[in-house]
Protein backbone atom coordinates (compact mmCIF):
# COMPACT_ATOMS: atom_id res chain seq x y z
CA UNK A 1 0.00 0.00 0.00
CA UNK A 2 1.45 3.41 -0.59
CA UNK A 3 2.38 5.53 2.24
CA UNK A 4 0.03 8.03 1.38
CA UNK A 5 -3.03 8.84 3.84
CA UNK A 6 -5.71 5.92 3.04
CA UNK A 7 -9.11 5.64 3.69
CA UNK A 8 -11.66 2.68 3.90
CA UNK A 9 -14.97 2.26 2.21
CA UNK A 10 -16.64 3.52 5.21
CA UNK A 11 -14.29 7.06 5.83
CA UNK A 12 -14.02 7.60 2.29
CA UNK A 13 -18.26 7.53 2.02
CA UNK A 14 -17.99 9.90 5.09
CA UNK A 15 -16.14 12.12 3.89
CA UNK A 16 -18.08 12.04 0.32
CA UNK A 17 -20.95 12.10 2.31
CA UNK A 18 -22.66 9.26 0.22
CA UNK A 19 -23.47 5.68 1.37
CA UNK A 20 -20.85 2.95 1.16
CA UNK A 21 -22.94 0.68 -1.69
CA UNK A 22 -23.13 4.66 -3.82
CA UNK A 23 -19.23 4.43 -4.02
CA UNK A 24 -19.09 0.84 -5.29
CA UNK A 25 -21.84 1.67 -7.70
CA UNK A 26 -20.01 4.43 -9.35
CA UNK A 27 -17.13 2.28 -9.51
CA UNK A 28 -18.71 -0.46 -11.47
CA UNK A 29 -20.76 2.23 -13.84
CA UNK A 30 -18.02 4.16 -14.26
CA UNK A 31 -15.09 1.60 -14.85
CA UNK A 32 -12.89 3.33 -11.72
CA UNK A 33 -9.92 1.55 -11.15
CA UNK A 34 -10.08 -0.22 -7.69
CA UNK A 35 -7.31 -0.33 -5.38
CA UNK A 36 -7.56 -3.14 -2.78
CA UNK A 37 -4.87 -3.98 0.10
CA UNK A 38 -3.40 -6.96 1.96
CA UNK A 39 -7.12 -8.19 3.18
CA UNK A 40 -8.98 -7.32 -0.21
CA UNK A 41 -10.40 -4.60 0.95
CA UNK A 42 -11.11 -1.13 -0.82
CA UNK A 43 -8.75 1.74 0.36
CA UNK A 44 -9.07 5.22 -1.44
CA UNK A 45 -7.05 8.11 -1.48
CA UNK A 46 -7.13 12.11 -1.09
CA UNK A 47 -7.71 11.86 -4.54
CA UNK A 48 -10.14 9.42 -5.18
CA UNK A 49 -12.09 11.46 -2.54
CA UNK A 50 -11.60 14.26 -4.54
CA UNK A 51 -12.41 12.49 -8.05
CA UNK A 52 -15.79 11.00 -5.84
CA UNK A 53 -16.68 14.72 -4.49
CA UNK A 54 -16.34 15.91 -8.41
CA UNK A 55 -18.50 13.18 -9.31
CA UNK A 56 -21.36 14.10 -6.83
CA UNK A 57 -21.07 17.63 -8.11
CA UNK A 58 -21.36 16.56 -11.81
CA UNK A 59 -24.83 14.10 -10.12
CA UNK A 60 -26.11 17.20 -8.55
CA UNK A 61 -25.85 19.15 -10.99
CA UNK A 62 -28.67 16.64 -13.21
CA UNK A 63 -25.55 14.83 -15.66
CA UNK A 64 -26.18 10.93 -15.63
CA UNK A 65 -23.45 8.24 -15.03
CA UNK A 66 -23.56 7.63 -18.72
CA UNK A 67 -22.70 11.00 -19.36
CA UNK A 68 -20.02 11.44 -16.55
CA UNK A 69 -18.49 8.33 -18.51
CA UNK A 70 -18.02 10.03 -21.64
CA UNK A 71 -15.89 12.61 -19.83
CA UNK A 72 -13.50 9.75 -18.33
CA UNK A 73 -10.17 9.46 -19.36
CA UNK A 74 -8.57 5.77 -18.44
CA UNK A 75 -10.84 5.55 -15.45
CA UNK A 76 -9.68 9.13 -14.00
CA UNK A 77 -11.79 12.11 -14.04
CA UNK A 78 -10.75 15.22 -16.09
CA UNK A 79 -10.99 17.77 -13.60
CA UNK A 80 -13.44 20.77 -14.30
CA UNK A 81 -11.31 24.34 -14.52
CA UNK A 82 -12.46 26.33 -11.12
CA UNK A 83 -15.46 27.95 -10.92
CA UNK A 84 -13.67 31.61 -10.30
CA UNK A 85 -11.77 31.20 -13.91
CA UNK A 86 -15.09 30.81 -15.36
CA UNK A 87 -17.22 33.28 -13.86
CA UNK A 88 -15.89 36.37 -12.38
CA UNK A 89 -16.16 37.28 -9.30
CA UNK A 90 -18.72 39.78 -8.59
CA UNK A 91 -19.18 41.26 -4.80
CA UNK A 92 -22.45 42.43 -5.57
CA UNK A 93 -24.19 39.71 -7.26
CA UNK A 94 -26.65 37.89 -5.13
CA UNK A 95 -25.72 34.56 -4.26
CA UNK A 96 -28.63 32.62 -5.59
CA UNK A 97 -27.90 34.25 -9.02
CA UNK A 98 -24.02 33.42 -8.67
CA UNK A 99 -24.41 29.57 -7.86
CA UNK A 100 -27.03 29.67 -11.16
CA UNK A 101 -24.54 31.12 -13.29
CA UNK A 102 -21.88 28.70 -12.08
CA UNK A 103 -23.97 26.40 -12.84
CA UNK A 104 -24.75 27.26 -16.32
CA UNK A 105 -21.25 27.69 -16.75
CA UNK A 106 -19.96 24.70 -15.89
CA UNK A 107 -22.77 22.96 -18.06
CA UNK A 108 -21.66 24.79 -20.61
CA UNK A 109 -18.10 23.48 -19.98
CA UNK A 110 -19.62 19.71 -20.46
CA UNK A 111 -21.50 20.07 -22.86
CA UNK A 112 -18.46 21.60 -25.27
CA UNK A 113 -16.51 18.56 -23.82
CA UNK A 114 -18.57 15.59 -24.58
CA UNK A 115 -19.16 17.20 -27.87
CA UNK A 116 -15.38 17.54 -28.49
CA UNK A 117 -15.81 13.87 -26.51
CA UNK A 118 -18.39 12.52 -29.22
CA UNK A 119 -16.66 13.92 -32.51
CA UNK A 120 -13.20 12.63 -31.54
CA UNK A 121 -14.94 9.12 -30.66
CA UNK A 122 -16.87 9.11 -34.18
CA UNK A 123 -13.94 10.52 -36.13
CA UNK A 124 -12.00 7.73 -34.88
CA UNK A 125 -14.74 4.77 -35.09
CA UNK A 126 -15.17 6.49 -38.67
CA UNK A 127 -11.17 6.08 -39.72
CA UNK A 128 -11.94 2.63 -37.99
CA UNK A 129 -14.59 1.63 -40.33
CA UNK A 130 -13.14 3.44 -43.53
CA UNK A 131 -10.20 1.22 -43.19
CA UNK A 132 -11.97 -1.42 -42.71
CA UNK A 133 -13.67 -0.83 -45.69
CA UNK A 134 -11.04 0.25 -47.71
CA UNK A 135 -8.90 -3.19 -46.77
CA UNK A 136 -11.50 -5.39 -47.63
CA UNK A 137 -12.42 -3.59 -51.06
CA UNK A 138 -8.73 -3.47 -51.86
CA UNK A 139 -8.57 -7.73 -50.52
CA UNK A 140 -11.39 -7.89 -53.29
CA UNK A 141 -9.76 -5.82 -55.81
CA UNK A 142 -6.57 -8.15 -55.43
CA UNK A 143 -8.57 -11.24 -55.54
CA UNK A 144 -9.99 -10.51 -58.56
CA UNK A 145 -6.75 -9.06 -60.02
CA UNK A 146 -5.31 -12.50 -59.48
CA UNK A 147 -8.62 -14.46 -61.20
CA UNK A 148 -8.13 -12.23 -64.16
CA UNK A 149 -4.74 -13.16 -64.12
CA UNK A 150 -5.56 -16.76 -63.55
CA UNK A 151 -7.61 -16.84 -66.73
CA UNK A 152 -5.89 -14.83 -68.66
CA UNK A 153 -2.56 -17.38 -68.23
CA UNK A 154 -5.38 -20.32 -68.36
CA UNK A 155 -6.63 -18.74 -71.55
CA UNK A 156 -2.96 -18.33 -72.71
CA UNK A 157 -2.39 -21.93 -71.96
CA UNK A 158 -5.02 -23.58 -74.24
CA UNK A 159 -4.62 -20.95 -77.47
CA UNK A 160 -0.47 -22.42 -76.86
CA UNK A 161 -1.50 -26.21 -76.56
CA UNK A 162 -4.06 -25.68 -79.68
CA UNK A 163 -1.48 -23.78 -81.90
CA UNK A 164 0.98 -26.57 -80.61
CA UNK A 165 -1.49 -29.16 -81.44
CA UNK A 166 -2.13 -27.35 -85.15
CA UNK A 167 1.44 -27.08 -85.82
CA UNK A 168 1.74 -30.68 -85.05
CA UNK A 169 -0.89 -31.70 -88.05
CA UNK A 170 0.67 -29.74 -90.32
CA UNK A 171 3.98 -30.90 -89.71
CA UNK A 172 2.49 -34.61 -89.87
CA UNK A 173 0.88 -33.68 -92.88
CA UNK A 174 3.62 -32.55 -94.67
CA UNK A 175 6.31 -35.22 -93.44
CA UNK A 176 3.26 -37.61 -94.77
CA UNK A 177 3.05 -35.73 -98.08
CA UNK A 178 6.93 -36.33 -98.18
CA UNK A 179 6.91 -39.69 -97.38
CA UNK A 180 4.42 -40.65 -100.21
CA UNK A 181 6.34 -38.34 -102.54
CA UNK A 182 9.20 -40.30 -102.10
CA UNK A 183 7.00 -43.29 -102.19
CA UNK A 184 5.88 -42.36 -105.52
CA UNK A 185 9.36 -41.50 -106.57
CA UNK A 186 11.17 -44.72 -105.61
CA UNK A 187 7.96 -46.45 -107.62
CA UNK A 188 8.47 -44.57 -110.80
CA UNK A 189 12.48 -45.01 -110.65
CA UNK A 190 11.77 -48.80 -110.00
CA UNK A 191 8.82 -49.03 -113.09
CA UNK A 192 11.77 -47.15 -115.51
CA UNK A 193 13.92 -50.07 -114.42
CA UNK A 194 11.45 -52.70 -114.97
CA UNK A 195 10.70 -50.83 -118.65
CA UNK A 196 14.46 -50.78 -119.20
CA UNK A 197 14.77 -54.36 -118.28
CA UNK A 198 11.85 -55.12 -120.38
CA UNK A 199 12.53 -53.34 -123.33
CA UNK A 200 16.35 -54.72 -123.29
CA UNK A 201 14.60 -58.18 -123.53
Amino acid sequence: MENKKVYLISDASRKVKVESHVLRYWEDELKLPVKRNELGHRYYTEEDIMEFQEIKKLKEQGLQLKAIRMILKNGKLTRLPDVEKLVPTAQTAALPEREAEEKVKRLEYLMKKLISEAVQESNEKLYEELSETLTKELDYQFRMQEEREEQRESKRLMLEEEHYKQLDILLRGKSGRKKQEKQEKQGKKERKKLFKKTGAV
